[in-house]
């Protein structure tokens, strides 16, 4: 994982990279995209287009709080649906999916799949992106998750 410039994937992507966030290999960020400092992407992570990391708790437009910054770990292979937003000061799992619009506001274990506002947990991702049945096993690949 590499520290990104401000301008490093801001043309290709018209995106927004803050000088502090951190973003590993092989990670896919779509349009209107915000990075910010205190954000950190593992390696394969995807940021759907339009979501948002917030790394202020408590913003204020008129009292600079840039030394309260919350950091923001998401873990290796996750996916961040289309409009979801990720409150500062949590972790989002290995390969766990965040629905559409979502709004997490607490830590998302791995393989976790939520949605809504607040995120809620309603099932478990297979490492190939699908869903796992009631037993942990993904219909698609076969793996079988223990624990689901």
């Amino acid at each position: 994982m590499q520290k990104l410039s401000f301008h490093q994937f801001l043309q290709r992507n018209l995106s927004n990279f803050w000088y502090d966030a951190i973003i590993g290999n092989k990670c896919k960020i779509q349009n209107n995209v915000s990075v910010y400092k205190g954000v950190t992407l593992e390696d394969g992570v995807f940021c759907g287009p339009s979501m948002v990391f917030t790394n202020i708790y408590n913003p204020r437009a008129e009292i600079s709080k840039m030394g309260q910054v919350r950091p923001t770990l998401v873990r290796k292979g996750a996916t961040l649906g289309a409009n979801c937003t990720i409150i500062c000061g949590h972790t989002i799992g290995k390969y766990a999916f965040i629905g559409a619009g979502a709004v997490v506001t607490k830590d998302v274990p791995d393989h976790a799949l939520v949605v809504g506002n607040p995120a809620k947990l309603i099932g478990w991702m297979c490492v190939c992106g699908e869903k796992l049945d009631e037993q942990g096993q993904c219909k698609t690949c076969g793996q079988t998750l223990r624990n689901s």
